[in-house]
């Protein structure tokens, strides 16, 4: 997993943006967002998302909200990699 941070504070005050690129088989792990909301937009590859009791996949261009104190997972299971950014407010 490569991670690369573009925006947190104190350059931003309620706002943490990244990137995340996983290789084939890999996962960010199950994770709970806490008093936090997120966003995931996906930029290359595809994803399958955990989020609670459901599975959902996203392709390239695809967006998906997480909710506060929701616990989630994303997990690349295809040949290629997979690239997203996500975008965490900071209550």
């Amino acid at each position: 997993m490569d991670t690369e941070s573009l925006l947190r504070p104190p350059v931003s005050q309620v706002l943490k943006s990244g990137r995340v690129v996983l290789a084939p088989g890999e996962s960010v792990g199950q994770h709970v967002t806490d008093k936090r909301e997120e966003l995931l937009i996906i930029m290359r590859g595809t994803a399958t998302v955990h989020k609670e009791d459901r599975i959902i996949e996203l392709s390239q261009g695809s967006t998906i909200f997480i909710r506060e104190n929701t616990k989630h997972n994303v997990v690349n299971n295809c040949d290629e990699e997979l690239e997203y950014i996500y975008v965490v407010s900071l209550f």
